[in-house]
């Protein structure tokens, strides 16, 4: 593969997380990620196991995601290699971009990538309809249910089936010092389907964004949690989405926003953007197959928000974004206290046949059928669970879980002429604005193997940190709805 000739100066800075950097051209409205060294040579045999690597990426998110999240949702990319001088101009190009911790990461000079739609833009087909910024919001949501499984071990039950993941692992994080303090947000809210429990889910993420939360403007990151505490280009972008005006560099508040502070703005975005996460998109039979996924709203013990009467009627929009991903997440139906076992199960069966880790495809390749998990598969196969196939297939649809657990949702919007004729669709605001918007779910790396025995171990930190830090009694019952979040310290 021919590498492509690039200039550095037409790309920004997007995020990186461990195994790559992203950066965006507004030009040509691409993305790429770029592979970080692994090795401290890139040999040949090595540059075969990263162009792999990225090719398996590119048919994960094609073949195994899109048909259970849906193809208006899960972008299509493709491999691209790209030179060592273009690599080398980007790494000097980002290097005020990026944590002192993340300069020592170096990009491998084998030089394949992902190339991506541009989820920070909108298509160029909408024409000269819009006005002002293109913005666009990027949230992890994380996971959206409570487990269930009745593997969850007796003293756990109560606790696990009560408080989310998310909400527990705040705990952790602020023990770790990786926090300051406990975000407010609880996922359960955001996928509630509830016009008040999803409004509070967003004004939570923007309080506190930490790495759930960033806010684009034509491209460039100007609110995240690295600059939560720098809120006037948040105040400036958000008027200027709102009023359409893009031209003043000082972006004044003109118009019916002239009186308007910040939490005036975010509770007017909230809305917007809550708007556009319950819009259905995608409404495909291969989302679903011959099942419906619960989204009968639940309520995190740790959530401000109540669960009230008329809410379990409520619940997501089929064929939303947030209501694909749950279905997706759903695929965990053992929780990893019930899949760990099976886990350990296939890593014996692995160890005396080694030979089926190809014959099982569990490093890729992607596109093919054994890569085919839904709700009927998993169903299935727990009939079967003395099988090593089934075996295989559970931690398969595990593994996709993580990955729907863990990616983020693209929000790109932009004001539009009110009764302009635009092929995006469209929402209105509470002041009678409409807004063109596109979604994109990102962040769709298969998961490895051995990531659940990381998954089983932080679980149980996680448990363990939420448990000290609340306090409860011996049947599971939690004791202290504040936390004294000096108490694991």
């Amino acid at each position: 593969m021919a590498a492509k000739t690039e200039n550095a100066n037409s790309w920004v800075y997007r995020g990186e997380g461990n195994r790559c950097l992203a950066v965006g051209n507004s030009f040509s409205n691409e993305v790429y990620l770029l592979t970080k060294l692994r090795d401290k040579v890139s040999s040949h045999e090595v540059c075969a196991d990263v162009k792999r690597s990225v090719q398996n990426e590119v048919d994960f998110g094609r073949c195994v995601l899109r048909p259970l999240i849906g193809e208006k949702y899960v972008p299509v990319g493709k491999v691209v290699c790209v030179s060592k001088d273009f690599l080398s101009q980007i790494e000097e190009k980002m290097r005020k971009h990026r944590s002192s911790r993340r300069l020592l990461e170096k990009l491998d000079p084998a030089g394949f990538a992902v190339c991506l739609p541009d989820a920070c833009s909108l298509p160029k087909v909408v024409g000269s309809y819009g006005h002002g910024p293109v913005v666009c919001v990027e949230v992890k949501p994380k996971t959206g249910f409570l487990p269930r499984s009745s593997t969850i071990p007796v003293a756990h039950h109560k606790i696990r089936q009560s408080v989310c993941r998310y909400c527990m692992q705040q705990c952790l994080k602020l023990h770790q010092g990786k926090i300051q303090e406990r975000s407010q947000y609880c996922p359960l809210d955001l996928f509630s389907g509830t016009a008040c429990r999803m409004d509070l889910a967003i004004k939570a993420l923007v309080r506190n964004p930490q790495n759930n939360f960033k806010v684009f403007r034509d491209g460039h990151v100007i609110y995240s949690g690295d600059t939560e505490n720098h809120q006037q280009p948040l105040q400036d972008c958000l008027t200027a989405l709102f009023t359409g005006n893009d031209k003043d560099s000082k972006y004044a508040l003109p118009g019916d926003l002239g009186t308007q502070k910040i939490d005036g703005l975010v509770d007017r975005f909230s809305e917007l953007l809550r708007q556009m996460l319950v819009h259905p998109l995608d409404e495909s039979e291969s989302c679903y197959g011959n099942t419906t996924p619960s989204t009968t709203p639940e309520c995190c013990t740790e959530s401000r928000a109540k669960l009230q009467q008329g809410d379990s009627q409520l619940g997501l929009v089929p064929g939303s974004v947030l209501y694909n991903i749950l279905h997706a997440q759903q695929l965990d139906v053992l929780d990893i206290e019930g899949i760990y076992p099976l886990y350990q199960r296939l890593v014996a069966h692995l160890d005396a046949h080694p030979e089926d880790w190809d014959t099982w495809c569990l490093k890729g390749p992607y596109d093919n059928t054994q890569w085919t998990v839904n709700h009927n598969v998993v169903k299935k196969c727990i009939e079967n669970i003395d099988s090593i196939e089934s075996v295989v297939a559970l931690v398969k649809a595990f593994l996709v879980s993580l990955t729907a657990k863990d990616g983020s949702v693209m929000v790109a919007m932009q004001r539009v002429e009110n009764g302009a004729d635009v092929t995006l669709p469209v929402v209105t605001d509470t002041v009678g604005n409409k807004y063109m918007f596109n979604i994109q779910v990102v962040d769709t790396k298969p998961k490895p193997l051995h990531r659940i025995q990381k998954y089983f171990s932080l679980n149980k930190d996680i448990v363990q940190a939420y448990i000290q830090t609340v306090g409860y009694s011996s049947d599971g019952t939690i004791v202290k709805q504040e936390a004294s979040e000096e108490s694991v310290k």
